[in-house]
């Protein structure tokens, strides 16, 4: 597929969309995220999922759990946009996942991230 997650990201932050269109979007890139094996392409994928999370209330209703399992897959920098990403949906299930980045990754800044998932949170 041929696909500019750069004008995706540009969309996602910037386009006359719905809330439910732009989740679509960052889903279909999380979906598609699980077969790339380019670390190029996948940053690209994880910065316009980024963008989606970081100018609209989303990241709790996008299906972050697609990649959980693939996880350690993904380079430091995949995961750092990773880590924002399940911090901004306030999710505290995710609290251990980003631990274990942040071991993984030690230069990794998960104290913002841990600050973003409480800012966030939605299940206490």
């Amino acid at each position: 597929m041929n696909v500019n997650y750069d004008d995706l990201g540009d969309v996602l932050e910037y386009g006359a969309i719905s809330d439910n269109e732009a989740i679509e979007i960052c889903d279909n890139i999380l979906k598609e995220s699980l077969t790339e094996t380019d670390d190029i392409v996948l940053e690209s994928m994880f910065h316009a999922v980024y963008m989606g999370v970081s100018h609209r209330d989303i990241a709790s209703k996008i299906d972050i759990d697609l990649i959980l399992e693939k996880q350690e897959c993904f380079s430091e920098e995949v995961l750092d946009y990773i880590i924002t990403i399940m911090a901004r949906s306030g999710k505290q299930k995710y609290t251990e996942t980003i631990k274990m980045i942040g071991q993984m990754y030690p230069e990794l800044d998960i104290d913002d991230a841990f600050e973003e998932l409480q800012y966030f949170s939605i299940d206490g």
